[in-house]
């Protein structure tokens, strides 16, 4: 009897916690407006639906309310530590256009510079930001949206990346491990062109500073090739978490910083490469200093301290000065 109870408790714990996940995120399609300006119009995002129709959104294109179908459950488990209480992530929509990445080091990706007749069509960028997630997606829309009742376009997850810890505080002097998960979709299951398994992928790290991304690590798994040299002892565990034949498959891009600083906190972005795909999210580090003065106000103090110290003296040997002037003066006189 206890454990049926205890069952029943968890499975109640589990329906809770499904339940607490968003079913709609609302978002903003934002575009080019000319003049270099932006236009933004509201969209929605149908997350979880049961056998029941769409619910009603006149207020909303059928183009820009998408019900999302994500066979590789990455929204899912993107949301499956949201907090229930928690405000909805921001979000933005935009177009997006397939094309091969232009690193060196990832030529590998695609052999090819055209981009396969598959990828043809309209392509749209899903990006959420919240203190809880930060995710990325890449989705490919059906052409023609649903029919009555509720018009909807249906959209699949193809590229999705993400990480519970977009905003990482880590001590001074302790390793910050940031992590990153994907998950990916192939659009032509089985083709008999391609190769069962999980296809290469590029992963690379760069820290942004004064607007340019400083690149701290780059791994091709799966490819044969020259990637530039890590920096700072970055290292990433990069793999597929499954090697089914046909997909979909997630993997892990976690980033591990031994021992950081100061100097390296800030913004910092993940890029997942898949050939003519790309996926990337914004994490931002903070580092914490340890009790009593940091390195840097150290050096604060005694900069500070040295420069009083000589303006103290340069005013006492004005002072001696002024006080050998006036002692000549008078005996002058």
């Amino acid at each position: 009897m206890k454990r049926l109870s205890l069952l029943l408790a968890v499975a109640l714990g589990l329906a809770t916690a499904v339940s607490a996940r968003p079913t709609v995120i609302e978002c903003w399609f934002v575009e080019d407006a000319g003049g270099g300006k932006l236009a933004k119009k509201p969209a929605a995002l149908l997350l979880r639906q049961g056998a029941e129709s769409p619910p009603l959104r006149p207020d909303l294109a059928p183009e820009r309310y998408l019900k999302i179908h994500d066979p590789a459950g990455a929204l899912q488990a993107a949301f499956r530590q949201y907090p229930r209480d928690a405000p909805a992530p921001r979000c933005e929509m935009s177009l997006y256009v397939p094309l091969p990445a232009s690193a060196k080091w990832l030529s590998g990706l695609t052999p090819e510079q055209s981009c396969p007749r598959a990828l043809d069509g309209t392509w749209l960028m899903v990006s959420m930001s919240s203190p809880f997630l930060s995710l990325s997606s890449l989705l490919r829309p059906q052409s023609e949206p649903q029919p009555e009742p509720a018009l909807i376009t249906m959209a699949t997850a193809v590229l999705t990346v993400f990480t519970h810890t977009p905003t990482p505080r880590i001590p001074m002097g302790q390793d910050a491990l940031l992590d990153l998960s994907f998950a990916y979709v192939p659009l032509t299951p089985k083709a008999p062109s391609l190769a069962p398994g999980p296809p290469p992928f590029g992963l690379e790290w760069r820290r942004q500073h004064l607007g340019k991304g400083h690149l701290l690590l780059a791994v091709t798994p799966g490819l044969n090739g020259q990637v530039p040299a890590a920096r700072e002892g970055a290292v990433a565990f990069a793999a597929w978490d499954d090697d089914e034949p046909w997909g979909p498959w997630t993997g892990n891009g976690t980033f591990w910083l031994p021992a950081v600083r100061p100097s390296q906190e800030g913004t910092y972005l993940a890029t997942v490469h898949l050939p003519y795909l790309q996926g990337q999210i914004t994490l931002e580090l903070a580092v914490l200093s340890l009790s009593g003065p940091s390195l840097e106000d150290g050096i604060g103090l005694f900069l500070s301290a040295f420069l009083l110290l000589g303006l103290l003296k340069a005013l006492g040997w004005a002072a001696a000065y002024l006080t050998t002037q006036n002692s000549m003066e008078k005996k002058t006189e």
